[in-house]
């Protein structure tokens, strides 16, 4: 297992789960994304802390990186909690538009000069292009699973071209979305050093998160 991915979730007074999906949209309209990154990297550290051998990694949004107060206290807690760094892989959750790649290459050198991974998300969607990846000095590249959906017959000829442009600038390459074995041989005859998916593991809960966190979000690990 390299590491396993924070997953946001609301859990309501009645018991019903909300996935991130329902409710993010809402925090970004509020101008709240921000605060839930560093409330997901807090109940990360918070598990690293009493889990010495196990790996995260946690989602960091536009938001997050480009707006200067948000990127200034997202830095002071990574600061804070630099002992845990070598466990810890910050995702770039959201497609980077052109014009913020300066500010989110000057983001990565520094939580790499920490000690932190950082993982581009959902490669080759969106505004994952080519021209981000190459402008980011990353460890970890993601490829979305939407290029094993694509059904059609040289879709394996597409992964392999994503594999290997992501190879190019980061040595672990993860494919995600892998839910069946012929999507694992796909990705593995793509060269992907790694796969992410329900193949492996659907998302499961920690005791310790279950036992011991009282915010209204809880973290749950896939």
């Amino acid at each position: 297992v390299l590491y396993s991915e924070c997953l946001g979730r609301i859990i309501r007074p009645d018991g019903e789960v909300m996935t991130a999906s329902e409710f993010v949209r809402y925090l970004e309209a509020a101008g709240r994304i921000a605060a839930l990154d560093r409330h997901m990297l807090t109940l990360a550290f918070d598990w690293l802390a009493h889990h010495p051998s196990g790996d995260l990694g946690c989602n960091i949004s536009v938001e997050s990186i480009c707006d200067e107060r948000n990127r200034a206290l997202l830095l002071d807690l990574l600061s804070t909690h630099r002992w845990l760094a070598s466990r810890l892989v910050l995702e770039l959750a959201e497609s980077l538009p052109i014009s913020a790649l300066p500010t989110a290459g000057r983001f990565v050198r520094s939580v790499r000069d920490l000690g932190y991974r950082v993982a581009v998300d959902d490669f080759g969607t969106g505004f994952s292009t080519p021209e981000a990846l190459l402008a980011l000095p990353v460890d970890i590249v993601k490829i979305d699973g939407f290029f094993l959906r694509l059904g059609r017959p040289d879709a394996e000829r597409f992964l392999l071209h994503m594999v290997g442009l992501a190879s190019c600038v980061a040595p672990v390459i993860v494919v995600e979305g892998v839910e069946t074995y012929a999507q694992f041989e796909a990705a593995q005859g793509a060269g992907a050093t790694h796969v992410q998916g329900f193949l492996l593991s659907e998302p499961t809960l920690s005791p310790l998160f279950g036992g011991e966190i009282r915010p209204a979000y809880s973290a749950m690990l896939c």
